[in-house]
């Protein structure tokens, strides 16, 4: 193995510890700055493709493009979406707290956090939400499909088609509807 390999793979673990290790020990994964405030469906997602690329990234460089770092169009349009559907759901949840005035209390206004997966998949008036693990399962399905076949192939970016962005798309839609159709 040569030494760029293993410099991969050691900045590749180090960017996976700083990732847990960050989400663990700060509120990162929460949407507010209270360490007992809800997990937040949109911030996970996001983590979940981060804390997958940017390995991904790492050990492209050590075992395929050692001269010049490079990174494909799937995974950019994987972080693209993920990101996009953090910036709606955030102005979606901003909007909504600054329009409720009712004595309904959304869950993005709770305090308490009702545990991980409870905090995930309920929507902001506390209802399990469809959408969201659907979006849940499809995101945990892709990450899989995204890891095998990027070790499957020798450390080689993984190549969508387009049908697979339409999936990730509506699923997405499906989940950010049904949050602003929270008030």
């Amino acid at each position: 193995m040569e030494t760029i390999n293993i410099i991969s793979i050691m900045v590749a673990v180090v960017v996976v510890a700083i990732c847990c290790f960050v989400a663990i020990m700060t509120t990162l994964l929460r949407e507010s700055s209270s360490k007992t405030s809800p997990y937040s469906f949109s911030r996970c997602q996001l983590w979940l493709w981060t804390l997958i690329i940017c390995p991904a990234f790492v050990l492209n460089w050590g075992f395929k493009n050692t001269n010049l770092p490079q990174i494909n169009q799937t995974s950019l349009i994987l972080l693209g979406i993920t990101v996009g559907i953090g910036l709606t759901a955030g102005i979606v949840s901003a909007t909504q707290k600054t329009s409720a005035k009712s004595t309904t209390l959304l869950k993005s206004n709770s305090t308490i956090t009702k545990g991980f997966w409870i905090d995930i998949l309920l929507d902001d008036n506390g209802q399990f939400s469809i959408g969201r693990l659907q979006n849940l399962l499809f995101t945990l399905i892709y990450i899989i499909v995204y890891i095998s076949l990027f070790f499957k192939n020798s450390m080689e970016y993984p190549i969508f088609d387009s049908t697979a962005y339409i999936l990730m798309g509506i699923s997405s839609g499906g989940y950010l509807i049904g949050k602003g159709m929270n008030k």
